[in-house]
């Protein structure tokens, strides 16, 4: 696999990308920030302080409100008799770090990914959420860089397969909707989650959350993502009431 060292290689890349996708070339400078890991920025700084946008941290989190735009409208539109419930987990299952590592294997952006030295060796270039963060980021680029119509249109087209069978995706089921909806009907309450711990480097950071109902602790999850720990914890609680009903 090429790494973040070739720079001519990687231009080239960005450059094919850009082509191949048919975007403008406004996107490309957009497209470089995405694909450049936090690491790569505090390796190379050589002592200045690169920016928050000279990674792409900022932009996973915008990529990730234009995606979840995106998917929402599409299974709004196209699944006119499910209720609400049920389009919240119609998104979640398209729209979780399975999915997008998925669709970001299939555009091979681990070759275009930007790295520290240490991350590289960890494998970080490969990592599930390296490349689902890099993946939301390249779409907060062409949004940044195009238009969301744009955006829009890179999204259906590259999550197509996972949109027509989502429960495809492994990894994607919805244990934070499932206990939604169950706490709601059963005594109309509604979970919280909290962040706890955050601890490790950068490139193998371990979030620890609690889950909490009328603010009382019922359990908590560890996981590499702070998403996966609510899953984790929510699947936890869920498992724990399957069981008192079975007692």
């Amino acid at each position: 696999m090429e790494t973040s060292y070739s720079e001519s290689g990687r231009q080239k890349l960005l450059e094919d990308f850009l082509t191949k996708e048919g975007l403008p070339p406004k996107v490309l400078p957009m497209l470089g920030i995405a694909l450049t890991h936090k690491s790569y920025s505090n390796e190379f700084r050589q002592g200045h302080d690169p920016g928050l946008d000279k990674h792409n941290q900022r932009m996973e989190f915008l990529g990730d409100s234009v995606l979840g735009l995106v998917i929402a409208h599409h299974f709004y539109a196209s699944k006119r008799k499910t209720a609400e419930g049920g389009l919240t987990r119609l998104k979640a299952m398209t729209v979780c770090e399975s999915a997008l590592k998925q669709v970001a294997e299939k555009l091979e952006l681990g070759r275009m990914l930007r790295m520290g030295k240490g991350e590289i060796a960890t494998g970080g270039l490969t990592r599930t959420s390296n490349l689902a963060d890099a993946m939301e980021a390249v779409i907060g680029a062409i949004y940044l860089g195009a238009d969301f119509e744009t955006a829009q249109k890179f999204v259906i087209k590259h999550f197509s397969d996972i949109l027509d069978n989502p429960e495809t995706v492994e990894g994607s089921k919805d244990f934070k909707s499932a206990l939604q909806e169950y706490l709601a009907k059963k005594n109309h309450q509604r979970p919280d989650y909290e962040l706890i711990a955050a601890e490790g480097p950068d490139h193998d950071k371990e979030f620890t959350v609690a889950l909490l109902v009328d603010g009382r602790k019922m359990s908590q999850g560890t996981a590499r993502t702070r998403k996966q720990a609510e899953q984790n914890a929510a699947q936890q609680y869920l498992e724990g009431l399957k069981q008192k009903v079975k007692v």
